[in-house]
C-alpha cells in the first residue's frame, strides 16, 4: 500500500535536487516508477543533519515494490537511465546474485552502520557511486549511492529502489588510517611475495588488540593488498585461493571486528582477481 502524505514528500525529496546533480536520468526514472499508479510500495526513510550547523550526515531511502510483468518497461527505464548517467559515476557494479554471491551492502553516513544490502539471492542488481554535488558538499568526501534490484516473475516483478548518502570509502579509509595509531602495532611484510604480505596482515587483524579503528587500518590494508592481485602476473590460482577462504573465515567472526572492518574485508575478497 502507498503512503500518500509520505511518498508525496518522498518524491518531492529526490524531486527537487534534479538540476544540480550527475545522477538526473536516474532520479528521474526511479520517480516514473514510484508515481505509477499500478506500482505498490513500502518505504523506509531516514535523514541526519548536524545539530549545529544543519549539514547533512547520512541518508537512505528505501522503496520496496512490486509491480505487474507487463509494466517491465519501467524497470528497463531505469537501467537506461543508469546506463545514460554512467559517465558521472566513480563506480558501477551490477549482475545476478545467486546463493553463493557475495553480498554487497552500500554505506549509510559514517560507514559505522551495516548499510544496505543491493544484492539479496536470486536478484539481478545494478548501483552506481556519485559524488555529491559541491553545493552540497564541498569537501567531496560525500557520495550518493543509488541501486536498484529485482527479480521478475511470470504475473509480476518485485524489486527495491536504494538511495543513500555516505562518506566515500577512500574517505573512510583515509580517517581508519590518520585514526589508528598505528606506530604501536608491527606488522612484519620484510617477505615481499604477495600472499605473504597477505597472510602477515590478516594474522596481525586477527591477533590485534587495537580498538575499531587500528582494526578498519589493518583491514584497508588488506584490501589494499587484495586490490595489488589483479596488478601481478602469474600470481597462482592457489595463493589467491587461501587467501580468500582465510578472508572468509575472518568475515564469518562478525561478533569480533565492527561493521567498516566488515566492509573492507568484503571488499578485500572481492577485490582477489
Amino acid at each position: 500500500m502507498k503512503t500518500k502524505i509520505i511518498a508525496l514528500l518522498s518524491l518531492l525529496a529526490l524531486l527537487l535536487p534534479l538540476s544540480t546533480t550527475a545522477q538526473t536520468n536516474v532520479q528521474r526514472a526511479f520517480n516514473e516508477l514510484l508515481k505509477n499508479s499500478d506500482v505498490e510500495y513500502t518505504e523506509s526513510h531516514s535523514l541526519n543533519k548536524d545539530a549545529e550547523t544543519g549539514v547533512k550526515e547520512s541518508q537512505y531511502d528505501v522503496y520496496s515494490f512490486t509491480l505487474p510483468a507487463s509494466k517491465f518497461k519501467l524497470i528497463e527505464n531505469i537501467l537506461k537511465a543508469f546506463k545514460t548517467d554512467e559517465d558521472k559515476a566513480y563506480s558501477i557494479n551490477e549482475g545476478k546474485s545467486d546463493k553463493n554471491s557475495q553480498q554487497i551492502s552500500v554505506a549509510v553516513g559514517d560507514g559505522s552502520g551495516a548499510g544496505v544490502l543491493v544484492n539479496p539471492h536470486g536478484y539481478n542488481y545494478y548501483y552506481a557511486l556519485y559524488l555529491a554535488p559541491k553545493s552540497e558538499d564541498k569537501s567531496g568526501n560525500y557520495r550518493y549511492a543509488y541501486a536498484m534490484y529485482w527479480k521478475k516473475g511470470k504475473d509480476k516483478v518485485e524489486g527495491t529502489l536504494i538511495v543513500t548518502y555516505a562518506t566515500t570509502l577512500k574517505y573512510r579509509q583515509n580517517r581508519a588510517y590518520s585514526n589508528s595509531g598505528l606506530n604501536y602495532i608491527q606488522v612484519q611484510t620484510t617477505d615481499e611475495n604477495w600472499f605473504s604480505k597477505m597472510v602477515n596482515y590478516i594474522q596481525a587483524l586477527s591477533n590485534t588488540n587495537a580498538n575499531s579503528a587500528g582494526q578498519q587500518a589493518l583491514a584497508a590494508k588488506i584490501f589494499k593488498q587484495a586490490q595489488s592481485s589483479q596488478n601481478i602476473k602469474g600470481l597462482s590460482e592457489g595463493d589467491k585461493d587461501a587467501a580468500r577462504e582465510l578472508l572468509k573465515t575472518m568475515i564469518s567472526e562478525r561478533d569480533k571486528y565492527d561493521s567498516l572492518t566488515i566492509q573492507l574485508l568484503n571488499s578485500a575478497l572481492a577485490n582477489i582477481k
